[in-house]
């Protein structure tokens, strides 16, 4: 049987998210957290600029969309970024990830909350078993001494939940890579009075392993997770796309035993259970 090519695509893009904490991880062995957030999303917005102009070409009409975009940078770029990179160095890549993949119920639940989707129960439920499983995780990371940095990967899920919600908008009136584009600039711009400084201090001094970490989590995690997503998005259904979050905690996993020698403990597997279960439930209700 004939795989078709846009689930090659979302395959590939969880796999390239599954990455990130792993690269994220060696490139903070030489880097501070301002200092990757700021040119992890300022290489990133160099090449969307490029692509950008290439493909598209589109301009921003009027001041009001330049601070929304602005809006929509802060939540979904600056905010997200230096909670999820700061969160990362106090916990392990597995449980970070995982974490990440309640977000799909996560962003229905603020979606229901500010009345962009229509509640049920069976939502409801989904949420409900999705947030426990993050509660679960949290609540075991104080035994390792990984809560608040499960907490504030949690608190990073819950921005960009809001910023998918309150963003879509915009997509209406701008092409999906025009939008991307001036949402990492602006994020980048943001990020500049938190990780420029610390970024001359240290570029010097960086190995090749972390120039390679960081070459790779800005052309794959970022440029192109973004814009195979973007592309898959117009071909099937936003719910679709979402069922794929399910390989980046697994695969994650298999990275960070390999690479980092993190051996997950099995009392995350309810946890894993719970925002698995959520997340399918919510999906399939939302549908």
């Amino acid at each position: 049987m004939r795989i078709k090519p846009v689930y090659v695509a979302l395959i590939s893009v969880q796999l390239m998210f599954a990455t990130l904490p792993i690269a994220a991880k060696i490139a903070l062995r030489e880097l501070s957290s301002p200092a990757l957030c700021f040119l992890r999303v300022a290489g990133a917005a160099l090449v969307f600029a490029v692509l950008q102009h290439l493909l598209v070409g589109e301009r921003i009409r009027g001041w009001r969309d330049y601070m929304l975009l602005a809006w929509y940078s802060m939540l979904g770029v600056t905010i997200n970024q230096t909670l999820y990179i700061t969160g990362l160095t106090m916990t392990t890549a597995t449980a970070a990830q995982t974490l990440v993949a309640a977000g799909p119920a996560m962003t229905l639940g603020i979606a229901i909350l500010l009345k962009k989707e229509q509640p049920t129960s069976l939502k409801w439920i989904g949420i409900a078993l999705a947030s426990s499983g993050a509660l679960l995780l949290i609540g075991l990371g104080i035994q390792d001494g990984h809560a608040l940095g499960n907490l504030l990967v949690t608190a990073n899920v819950a921005v960009y939940s809001l910023y998918l919600v309150v963003s879509r908008g915009i997509l209406k009136r701008y092409h999906p890579l025009t939008v991307i584009t001036w949402i990492f600039i602006l994020g980048a711009v943001g990020l500049a009075p938190f990780g420029m400084r610390d970024t001359i201090a240290l570029a010097p001094h960086i190995s090749w392993n972390t120039f390679a970490a960081l070459l790779w989590i800005i052309v794959f995690p970022s440029v192109g997770g973004y814009y195979l997503n973007m592309w898959a998005l117009t071909i099937v259904e936003s719910s679709v796309v979402s069922t794929f979050v399910y390989l980046q905690p697994i695969g994650t996993a298999l990275l960070a035993m390999h690479f980092l020698g993190e051996d997950p403990s099995m009392r995350i597997v309810p946890a894993v259970a719970l925002i698995f279960l959520g997340v399918m439930v919510a999906i399939r209700s939302g549908k």
